[in-house]
């Protein structure tokens, strides 16, 4: 299975050290959609400034990027 990793980014980086396994480019794609969602509810002080999951792949190619203000607080 591929790794990926799952970087926060506005204009520095949080860097996702481990990465996962996981199948497939569209299950990163989920994870990281989710995770910037639940960002966006336990730390709403990051809305509205950039903040994104940068989600990458074992070389390093960008596979999807998923912004936290895309996301509705419930």
């Amino acid at each position: 299975m591929p790794r990926y990793h799952f970087d926060l980014i506005d204009s520095t980086t949080v860097a996702d050290q481990g990465g996962q396994l996981l199948e497939d480019e569209s299950m990163a794609i989920e994870v990281a959609d989710r995770l910037a969602q639940e960002l966006s509810v336990v730390r709403p002080e990051l809305r509205g400034k950039g903040y994104k999951v940068l989600v990458t792949d074992a070389d390093g190619e960008r596979v999807h990027e998923a912004p936290l203000d895309r996301f509705r607080l419930v």
